[in-house]
Order: C-alpha cells, then structure tokens, then sequence
C-alpha cells in the first residue's frame, strides 16, 4: 500500500491519526510507503516510527546505531555491488520485531530498490515435501564471531566478557563453542515458517537465503573459501537436527521468493513500513551514494511465540 500526501504533512502526526488503517493494511498488503510527507530529519523519522509502533527497540546487536537515543539504525553495511538476499529480520535469534521502517535520506543514483516477498503466498507456491520438512525440524543458524569480520559478539548480544555471554543465553538454547575470545561460533535452533495465532495463518519466515553457502553471491563464496571449511563459514544454516539444506532446494526457495516479490523505488524521504511477521525484504545492487535508516519495534518472542501466547 502506498500513501502520498500532496501538502507535505508531518508524517508522525498523521501515523498517529490513522493508526487503524495503517495497522489493518500491514496485515492485508504486508507493507505501508509513505511518500510525499514531511518525515523531520531523524528524529522526526525516530517519531514517525515510535507512532507506528507500541514500543521501539534499542537493543539489536546486527545493524550499527545512528542516534544518541539508540532506536535508530544505519542499514545493513553491505557492499552496493551485491544484492541483499531476501529474509525476515532477526528471525535467526529468539526475539525479533513485528514492525521494520526504513527512511531513505538520499535515494541511490541508480537502482537501489527495496524488494519484499510475502511469506503467505511463498508457503503457498514451495512444494509440500519441503515445507513439510522445515516444518517438522525447523532450522540451526550457526554464527561464527571473528574478530574483524561482521559485527563482533560483544556488539550483537551486548555483552563484554564471555562469562557474562554464556550467563545470558544459557536458558535460551544457544550452544556456545569458544575457542579464544577472538573466535566465538553460536548455534540457536527455531523454526523456518511461522504460525500467526491473531490472524490464524502461517508465513515463510527465516534468514536461508542469508546464512545457506550456496545463497552467497559467487565472488563471496569464492574469498571465504580461501579461508575456511564450507562448514565453517561465518554464517551457516543447516535443518534442526543439523542435516544439511540442499542446494537445489535453495535455489527453489530463492526462485519462490523472487517470484512472489514486489520492487519499490526508492525518493528521497521516502518511509516504508514493513510487517517483518508476513515480508521477508531485501535490497537491489545499486550505483553512487544511497542514505537509509532504520528502526524496528513490537517485539515477539520464540518462546512465547512457540506456546501460542502474543509477545
């Protein structure tokens, strides 16, 4: 769904006068553009989203900070050549948000776009077997923390000793493998697809396309087989009872995905809000200089999630 003003109006007041609607289109759509609108800078954008949300939050470990109040965030760094593969945010950790926004500052020269697949229909398009079976063993993302290499694991879990790591996600089902404090591999097991008890309906919902070997653009997969066993790359992703994913299926949950896909163009201003329980999203290569921020709100639990109950 899109919605442009034509006089510029502030864009926090007019979320907050229309909170039904743009709460119902999240569910029907997937995704609300506001365009044309008068955002305020960061913190008009920081407002905007604290009025779209119940609750922002300011404590994930896997995008930098972009403001004093920490509920800003610069987007993925990643390089512009490349794709962002398509995932859910934060659906390979135990607590993840309901709500993304992404505030363009500055639009890229050439492509750029937001893209967003709908988890709904992917479910409804990849075969049985397969669903099935991520059903039935869910997924384990095994994490590598190297230091110098993405962000470190002090960052992502906001912790500054490995003691004071493994007393924080001990009761969570994280396995932690700590050869040195330079070198920390975390395991976390959950689901591939998630069941949505308000709406009674079930999404594709995970992070394949961004851990699985085979999903790394060539030039990547290339350098860091120079450097480590396949099963031992950074980021890695397996079934639960740790059986390998195979390749042919990812390049189907790729085509899926894509092929339920719509492409947003990005202005300057622009502000997307996305349902991250329904859209897995991604981001196009692009050329020349591209400003995006982001803050995410409404978080839901595994474990809460996983009993039925609403985080």
């Amino acid at each position: 769904m899109q919605i442009t003003s034509t006089s510029r109006e502030p864009l926090a007041r007019w979320i907050r006068q229309h909170r039904d609607r743009i709460d119902a289109a999240l569910w029907d759509d997937g995704h609300v553009l506001f365009r044309g609108f008068d955002v305020g800078g960061l913190d008009g954008f920081e407002d905007s989203a604290a009025s779209a949300c119940d609750a922002l939050y300011r404590h994930y470990g896997d995008l930098p900070l972009a403001s004093a109040s920490e509920n800003v965030y610069f987007a993925t760094p990643y390089p512009k050549h490349l794709e962002i593969r398509f995932h859910n945010e934060a659906s390979h950790t135990q607590t993840w948000p309901s709500r993304q926004l992404f505030f363009c500052l500055e639009p890229a020269s050439e492509g750029g776009e937001w893209i967003l697949s709908d988890g709904r229909r992917v479910i409804e398009r990849l075969p049985a077997e397969m669903l099935e079976r991520f059903r039935e063993l869910g997924l384990v993302y095994r994490r590598r923390f190297i230091r110098g290499l993405d962000a470190s694991w002090e960052q992502f879990f906001k912790v500054g000793s490995l003691q004071e790591l493994r007393d924080k996600i001990a009761s969570t089902g994280h396995e932690i493998d700590a050869s040195s404090e330079n070198d920390v591999t975390v395991s976390y097991r959950t689901h591939a697809l998630l069941q949505i008890p308000e709406r009674d309906t079930e999404a594709w919902f995970n992070q394949v396309l961004l851990h699985h070997p085979d999903a790394l653009p060539n030039e990547v997969h290339a350098l860091l087989s120079k450097h480590f066993r396949r099963d031992q790359f950074p980021r890695t992703v397996f079934f639960g009872d740790g059986s390998p994913i195979p390749t042919e299926w990812v390049r189907t949950i790729d085509r899926v995905l894509t092929e339920c896909a719509v492409r947003i163009e990005t202005q300057a201003h622009d502000v997307l809000l996305v349902n991250n329980l329904l859209m897995a999203h991604g981001r196009l290569p692009y050329s020349g200089n591209r400003q995006i921020r982001v803050a995410l709100g409404d978080m839901r639990d595994h474990a809460a999630v996983a009993a039925g109950e609403l985080a």
